[in-house]
């Protein structure tokens, strides 16, 4: 449960752009230049001598960010599912804040393909798959021939969210699920 949470942290903190929690910071772009070759990440400078980051296709824009709070600020959840969503909703910089374990749970699973589908296709399929690794694997029945196509697809799904989001995104919690479905 709480490699999902720091998973999901990382996702919702990098997808909404939050200021010093997210992983798409000026260190993790000067990586890109050095590890891969995605120049439409790479810092650029202006002519005043700034650095100056291009926006990322996997950052919502601020008013798809508006609409994501005031959503989660109006959905109502059955009793006891989760606590209430509205409580985590800071409008005025348009992020999500003090998401407890379960919550996080909540929303990886069932929420954030609904939450991200502002999001492009290339961007959206991976988190959608990611979001369903993990609602497989917190299921109340587990089935070996599930958990080893389980295991060979997350494989998968990080080598595709490792083509999305900067090198800076990747930290030891986000190749932990990989362990997970033999831990299962």
């Amino acid at each position: 449960m709480h490699i999902e949470k720091n998973f999901f942290e990382n996702i919702i903190n990098t997808v909404m752009d939050v200021n010093g929690k997210t992983k798409d910071n000026a260190k993790s772009r000067m990586d890109v230049g050095e590890i891969s070759d995605r120049p439409e990440l790479e810092l650029h400078s202006c002519p005043s001598g700034r650095l100056v980051k291009p926006k990322a296709k996997f950052v919502l824009p601020m008013d798809k960010r508006r609409e994501l709070c005031e959503w989660v600020k109006e959905l109502q959840m059955l009793d006891g599912y989760c606590s209430n969503l509205r409580n985590i909703v800071d409008p005025n910089e348009a992020k999500l804040n003090n998401m407890k374990s379960h919550d996080c749970l909540v929303f990886m699973e069932t929420l954030s393909p609904i939450a991200f589908g502002a999001l492009p296709d290339d961007v959206l399929k991976p988190l959608i798959e990611i979001s369903q690794f993990f609602k497989n694997l917190c299921s109340t029945t587990l089935w070996e021939d599930m958990l080893e196509e389980l295991h060979r697809n997350i494989v998968i799904t990080l080598c595709k969210l490792e083509t999305i989001f900067p090198p800076g995104f990747f930290n030891v919690m986000e190749h932990l699920p990989v362990h997970l479905t033999e831990e299962a």
